[in-house]
C-alpha cells in the first residue's frame, strides 16, 4: 500500500543527512541512521543507544552557584550499514542509482544501490535490514551482491565500526560533536567519563568471493548491542516475521486514516512511524528530542515527551506511556536533589537532561523553564484519566506531590494570590518574568491534581491543604484594555520586533541575534498563552481565545517546530479550517520537505506528536465526557473524512468523521 511506503521521491530535501535521518530505523533501544553503505565525505552514519551517553565538565568564563555542571551527550557509536568491497582490485567509486523504501507497514527497509569502478564494472547492493522490536538488542541486516556486467574477484570487508570523533563544521548551539573517544576490552565499549559500558556482538565478515554475471552472492548479518553483555540466539527470518507481527500490531491500535489528502496520509504514517520506533521502553530511558535518529540536542529529553508525545502514546500505546512516565518516576531522586540545591522544596525537573542531572548551560532558558515540573504532572493526569490506572498512580503519586511541593516553595502568597516570578515560559524568546500565564495555569493544574490524589490515596495533611489553597487563589495578569490576556506582567509593555525589517536569512533569530536583543521586544519563538489555550480549552470562551490567536500569532516566528501544530488546533476550536489545515500541512509533512532546514540533525520528534494532536484535537475536536470522549467535525475542506482509534480504560474505540474511504 503506497501510502505505507516511503521512498526518496517523497522527500524535498535529497541531501544525505536527511535520507539518513527520514530512512532511520530505531526500537526504543538503538537507532541506526540510513547512510549509503559505500562510505562518502558527505555520509553522517551512526548508531546511538538511548540512555547512553559521555559527560563532560561545562566550563564558565564566569560560574555561579547552582549553575549546570555537565554536559551530557549522547554517543554517536559504531558504522553498521558500511560495507567496503574491492573488484579486481579496484573499489567502488560512482554511485549511480539508488532506490529507497520504507515499508512503514512491515518496519522493514528495503534498498538498492548500483556502483560503477574507475574501469566500468558495475555492481548492485540489494539490502534488506530492520531495527528488532522483539529483540531491541538486535539490528538485522541480509545483503544481496550481484554484479551486472562483468564476472570477477570481489574482496568483502563487513564489520562495525567506531566512529571517530570530528571537530564542529558548523556554528549551531542546537548541536554538538556527538562521537567521542571510548576504552575497548575485547567486545566491551567503555566512555572514559560517565564510565557507562555496552557490549557488541556480530560476525564479521572478510574474505574474496566470485561474482559471476547474472549470479548473486548473499549474506546476513545480525549486529548485536547490550547494556548487560547477554545475546539471545537468533535467526533472521524469524525476527523479520516477528518484526511484521509487531507493526501489524502497531499500526491496527495506532493508524490514522485520511480521505482526501495522500500527502498527509503518507506524512501523519511517517511520523507515527518514527514516534513507535524511538520511544524508550524499559522506565530508565526516555524520547530524545529527535529521537534516536540523530544527535540534534545531544540525544536531551526535555519537554516533549510530556507535552507533544505522550497524547499519543497514551491514547492508542498506553503501556508504552506508562514506561516513558516511569522514567519520571525514576530520577525523582535527582529531581528533588536539584530543588534542594537551589535552595527549595519538593522536586524540580532538569529542562534537559538524560541521566536526571540538568544539564542546560544557560539557565534563563533552561533551568528558568519550571513550568516543565507542571508540565510532567499534566502527562500522568492525562494517562491517569484516560488509563484510569490507579495502581501505578499510587505508586507514582510522588512525582505529583513533590511537585507541588516545589510550587509552594518557588511561589508565595501576595495580596493579589498565589504569585510565581522568575520563570521562563514556552516561548524562549521571553525570559525570567513574573507570572507567565502558561506557567500559572499549569501549575494551578499541578497542585490541585496533588490535592485531589492526597485525598483519593489518604495522604491529606497541611501541605494539600496548601496546595488547594495555592491553586485556589493562583494569580493571572488581568486582560489589558484591548481585551488580550498578557503572556506575562511585561510582554505587552515592550516594542514589538520589527519583522518587516527582519530578513529571511535571519531566522530562526536565536542563531542571528543575541538574547538581549531578543529578550527586550515582543516576538515569540513558538506558542505560549496559546499552548495553556490549547490545554484549557474547555476553560477559554472562544472569543478571548480568538482575540489572543489574532494578536500572538503574527507576534510568532515558529523558529521552533513545536509551534505550528499548537496554533493549528486553537484553530481549528476557533473554527478557521483553512487556517488550520495550512498549520497541520507544515507538522505533518515537516521532516519530509525539511521545513526546518535541519532534519539532517534527526527527526522533530515533538513536531511528529503534534501533528498527532492536530488531526484529533484539532480536526476531530476529541475531549474527554464523564463517559469518555465525543468528537466534533472540525475537518477543513481539503480532508473528506477521518476514522481512528483511541483507548480508554481499557476499551478501544473507533472513531469516524466525514466520509471515510479506507486506504
Amino acid at each position: 500500500m503506497k501510502n505505507f511506503e516511503l521512498r526518496l521521491e517523497d522527500l524535498g530535501n535529497h541531501s544525505s543527512g536527511n535520507i539518513e535521518t527520514l530512512f532511520a530505523q530505531a526500537n526504543g533501544f538503538m537507532g541506526i541512521r540510513a547512510s549509503e553503505p559505500i562510505a562518502t565525505a558527505q555520509a553522517t552514519p551512526g548508531v546511538f543507544v538511548n540512555g547512553f551517553y559521555e559527560t563532560h565538565e561545562i566550563i564558565y568564563g564566569e560560574n555561579a552557584y547552582g549553575y549546570a555542571k555537565h554536559h551530557e551527550t549522547m554517543i554517536k557509536l559504531f558504522d553498521l550499514r558500511r560495507i567496503d568491497i574491492e573488484i579486481d582490485g579496484e573499489e567502488l567509486e560512482v554511485l549511480k542509482h539508488q532506490e529507497r523504501c520504507l515499508d512503514m507497514q512491515t518496519g522493514l527497509l528495503h534498498e538498492k544501490f548500483v556502483y560503477e569502478t574507475a574501469s566500468g564494472k558495475q555492481i548492485m547492493l540489494t539490502l534488506e535490514s530492520f531495527a528488532s522490536h522483539a529483540d531491541r538488542q538486535v539490528y538485522a541486516q541480509h545483503w544481496t551482491i550481484s554484479a551486472l556486467n562483468f564476472s570477477g574477484q570481489a574482496k568483502i570487508t563487513k564489520k562495525a565500526r567506531l566512529i571517530q570523533p570530528q571537530a564542529d563544521k558548523v556554528f549551531d548551539p542546537r548541536v554538538r560533536e556527538a562521537s567521542t573517544k571510548m576504552r575497548q576490552e575485547g567486545n566491551c565499549y567503555q566512555t572514559l567519563n560517565s564510565q557507562l559500558k555496552i557490549y557488541v556482538k556480530f560476525d564479521a565478515f572478510e574474505g574474496t568471493v566470485d561474482l559471476r554475471e547474472g549470479q548473486d552472492v548473499t549474506l546476513t548479518q545480525l549486529y548485536q548491542i547490550s547494556k548487560t553483555n547477554h545475546f539471545e540466539p537468533h535467526s533472521y527470518e524469524a525476527l523479520k516475521k516477528q518484526q511484521v507481527e509487531i507493526f501489524a500490531a502497531f499500526w491496527e491500535s495506532s493508524d490514522i486514516e485520511i480521505n482526501g489528502d495522500d500527502v498527509l496520509q503518507k506524512g501523519i504514517r511517517v511520523n507515527l512511524f518514527h514516534l513507535f520506533n524511538s520511544a524508550g521502553r524499559d522506565g530508565k530511558t526516555n524520547f530524545g528530542a529527535k529521537g534516536l535518529t540523530g544527535e540534534g540536542y545531544e540525544g536531551h529529553y526535555f519537554w516533549d515527551t510530556e507535552m507533544y508525545l505522550l497524547p499519543f502514546f497514551i491514547h492508542t500505546q498506553p503501556e508504552l506511556a506508562k514506561q516513558l512516565l516511569a522514567y519520571r518516576l525514576h530520577i525523582l531522586p535527582a529531581a528533588q536533589a536539584r530543588a534542594a540545591e537551589l535552595d527549595f522544596k519538593g522536586a524540580l525537573y532538569p529542562w534537559r537532561t538524560i541521566s536526571g542531572q540538568e544539564t542546560s548551560a544557560y539557565f534563563p532558558a533552561g533551568t528558568g523553564q519550571v513550568h516543565i515540573n507542571a508540565d510532567i504532572a499534566h502527562a500522568f493526569k492525562l494517562y491517569h484519566e484516560v488509563t484510569g490506572d490507579d495502581a501505578f498512580m499510587e505508586t507514582a503519586k510522588s512525582v505529583i506531590y513533590e511537585t507541588a511541593n516545589f510550587w509552594l516553595s518557588y511561589g508565595f502568597f501576595s495580596n493579589r494570590g498565589f504569585e510565581i516570578h522568575e520563570v521562563t515560559g514556552p516561548d524562549e524568546y521571553t525570559a525570567l518574568v513574573n507570572n507567565n500565564y502558561y506557567t500559572n495555569k499549569m501549575a494551578q493544574q499541578n497542585l490541585k491534581y496533588a490535592a485531589e490524589l492526597a485525598r483519593k490515596f489518604g495522604d491529606e495533611d497541611e501541605n494539600s491543604q496548601l496546595w488547594d489553597e495555592a491553586a485556589q487563589k493562583m494569580y493571572f495578569v488581568p486582560v489589558n484594555e484591548a481585551g488580550i490576556t498578557p503572556q506575562d506582567e511585561s510582554f505587552l509593555t515592550k516594542e514589538v520586533w520589527n519583522f518587516e525589517d527582519t530578513p529571511s536569512e535571519k531566522y530562526p533569530l536565536l542563531l542571528h541575534y543575541h538574547p538581549m536583543k531578543i529578550y527586550k521586544h515582543q516576538v515569540l519563538k513558538q506558542a505560549d498563552t496559546l499552548l495553556a489555550h490549547m490545554i484549557f480549552a474547555n476553560e477559554t470562551k472562544s472569543e478571548q481565545m480568538g482575540r489572543d490567536f489574532d494578536y500572538y500569532e503574527p507576534l510568532t516566528t515558529h523558529d521552533s517546530s513545536l509551534s505550528r501544530a499548537v496554533y493549528g488546533v486553537v484553530a481549528s476550536h476557533l473554527g478557521r479550517h483553512d487556517l488550520a489545515y495550512e498549520f497541520f500541512k507544515d507538522a505533518a509533512t515537516m521532516d519530509l520537505t525539511d521545513l526546518q532546514g535541519n532534519a539532517s540533525h534527526g527527526i522533530h520528534a515533538a513536531n511528529m506528536g503534534g501533528s498527532w494532536l492536530g488531526l484529533i484535537y484539532g480536526f476531530a475536536g476529541l475531549h474527554r465526557t464523564s463517559e469518555g470522549f465525543s468528537v466534533k467535525n472540525n475537518l477543513p475542506q481539503a480532508i473528506k473524512g477521518m476514522r481512528f482509534k483511541i483507548k480508554f480504560k481499557g476499551q478501544t474505540k473507533i472513531f469516524e468523521i466525514g466520509e471515510i474511504a479506507h486506504v
